[in-house]
């Protein structure tokens, strides 16, 4: 069982989603991890390729990823 509470008083508060199922927090923070982890190597060979395709022009490469990146984010903001 997962040492963390998140503020509640106890493993058996059932309006807490893992009042009943304690064991399902470590499992979740498991497979998040796992998720984050596999996102971060996918995100990381795509650009490592797109680096390494022409090596006379990576800092070309690099001011359009970074373009890109600020454009996403200023399209995507909330």
């Amino acid at each position: 069982m997962s040492r963390y509470i998140y503020g509640r008083r106890s493993w058996s508060d059932p309006s807490s989603k893992y009042g009943l199922e304690p064991n399902k927090l470590d499992e979740d923070i498991r497979c998040n991890l796992e998720r984050y982890e596999s996102k971060q190597a996918r995100i990381h060979e795509t650009l490592e390729r797109f680096m390494t395709e022409d090596p006379a022009r990576q800092d070309e490469t690099f001011a359009m990823i970074l373009e890109w990146a600020r454009e996403w984010k200023l399209k995507n903001a909330q």
